[in-house]
């Protein structure tokens, strides 16, 4: 072999070897089937026509997940953009975890993979690989970058985000579910609560009723585009009532062929009446059309709206006014500083006069040095915060009294709470959201919803850790006789921007 054979042979073994590289971190798009324009040009002219005229129902500001079809975009995108729009300009979302169903992946559980990103002719979107990776380690949870590669319902969910995210710094996260008992959504579900924030985003991924001889389901002859839409409008209300016995009972009943039965389950398991009201905010079938139903699929929108908690939601000059209280009670306690100036030149708003629970907790560095609260409210906001200043500086038995040399290097961060909930299924805590308190036979105990988030602990060692606190049996939580109260809390410090 000539020298020159040989230095093209290790060049073509070199750019393979790139390739392969590269095709490894990168998921690319289908080009089968007739999902969307590979043209990028075309395609952002299809989404241009499926956003045409469509505006947002609800608070868009509120959404914190989706439910949207995916079918190609010609037949089903329509639909998708009136869920869609309620992310658009969002540049608070910084993760948004993609609920697919595998149609061809034979497996039982979920699926996620090593790609760092994915792909459509509109470019490559980031995968959040921390969270990814967490799920990874997860029972129930397998990694397959191939039934990745080939399934398109995730990857038709793609251009919306690109389209309505498009000048924001987001991830997302990728998961595909083959079988899943229904038995088993909830426990799912909570494997993906543990990476839902604030800043996330949670789209199931689903079309309705499959209909016609090529999908096997054609149980009605007569009337078919009324008994459609009674068929899967009957669906959209047990999803939007979270009326999960229902929704199980109703696919049974019916056999309709929803393709994404256990996505939409496991996101039903990821909201509850306290917090959110869901809304179906569009419906339409393949058939409406051309008014041809002999082969028809179901297309609808869901979203979850965050409820509106007027009793505690502060804004930021309330937090600011709230911390500079907390601030100038500690400095009038430890340098004789005149109580009279701590609400000197300060504005009560009338969300800092109510009666709400408040913790106060002071830190140096990243050490806890102190925390006192209430967290059922006795008196006005801002009395409460004065009160559990002097009481975290100079009443926590785990702690010595603070001393004016620490005040410098303190950080204060406040805990607003609001009223406590009794919930029946310690399943349904959410961990970081929801703080907990445990009672059973005189013992109790509290956790605040920020201990989740700060040990990254799963449900199991979280209430573990709250049993033991309150002097019970680790699997204490498990009792039938166990009391279980949730609340949530506006958590803020003065390292906030």
């Amino acid at each position: 072999m000539s020298s020159g054979m040989r230095v093209f042979l290790v060049l073509l073994v070199t750019a393979a070897l790139l390739s392969s590289s590269v095709s490894a971190d990168v998921r690319k798009y289908l080009t089968t089937g007739a999902w969307y324009p590979e043209d990028p040009r075309k395609l952002n002219q299809l989404l241009d026509h499926c956003f045409r005229g469509v505006r947002p129902q609800v608070d868009p500001g509120a959404v914190g997940g989706l439910v949207a079809p995916h079918a190609g975009l010609v037949h089903s995108g329509a639909v998708a953009a009136q869920a869609y729009i309620h992310l658009q300009g969002r540049s608070d979302i910084r993760r948004v975890i993609l609920l697919g169903v595998s149609h061809s992946g034979n497996f039982s559980g979920a699926c996620v993979s090593t790609f760092l990103f994915n792909s459509t002719p509109l470019g490559k979107v980031p995968l959040d690989r921390e969270a990814v990776d967490r799920l990874a380690r997860q029972p129930g949870f397998q990694v397959d970058n191939r039934i990745m590669q080939h399934e398109h319902s995730l990857e038709n969910q793609l251009p919306f985000l690109q389209r309505v995210l498009a000048n924001s710094d987001y991830k997302i996260v990728s998961v595909l579910f083959g079988r899943v008992p229904f038995k088993d959504l909830e426990e799912m579900a909570a494997v993906i609560r543990s990476i839902v924030d604030d800043h996330t985003v949670v789209v199931a991924s689903s079309d309705l009723t499959h209909y016609g001889s090529r999908f096997g389901y054609s149980p009605f002859k007569k009337d078919v585009a009324e008994q459609l839409h009674r068929l899967d409008r009957g669906l959209l209300e047990k999803v939007t009532a979270l009326d999960h016995t229902g929704y199980r009972e109703y696919l049974r009943r019916t056999g309709m062929t929803m393709c994404g039965a256990v996505p939409v389950g496991i996101w039903m398991h990821l909201f509850d009446k306290r917090s959110h009201e869901l809304k179906t905010v569009a419906y339409a079938t393949s058939g409406d059309a051309n008014r041809d139903y002999s082969l028809s699929v179901g297309y609808g929108c869901v979203v979850a709206v965050r409820k509106k908690d007027a009793e505690t939601k502060l804004n930021a000059t309330e937090k600011n006014t709230l911390l500079t209280i907390a601030r100038r009670t500690l400095e009038s306690a430890l340098t004789g500083r005149d109580r009279e100036t701590i609400l000197a030149d300060v504005k009560l708003t009338p969300a800092m006069k109510r009666k709400t629970g408040v913790f106060v907790t002071l830190r140096k560095g990243h050490a806890l040095r102190g925390c006192i609260g209430s967290i059922v409210g006795t008196r006005p906001l801002f009395r409460g915060v004065m009160a559990n200043a002097r009481n975290a500086a100079f009443g926590d038995p785990r702690f010595t009294d603070l001393k004016a040399s620490e005040l410098k290097e303190l950080t204060i961060e406040i805990s607003v709470m609001t009223p406590l909930q009794p919930i029946r299924d310690y399943r349904s805590i959410r961990l970081g959201t929801d703080g907990v308190i445990i009672r059973k036979n005189g013992a109790s105990a509290v956790y605040l919803p920020q201990v989740a988030t700060e040990t990254g602990w799963d449900l199991d060692t979280f209430l573990s850790s709250l049993c033991r606190k309150a002097g019970l049996p680790d699997r204490a939580y498990r009792s039938a006789q166990m009391q279980f109260l949730v609340f949530q809390a506006q958590v803020f410090d003065e390292e906030d921007d």
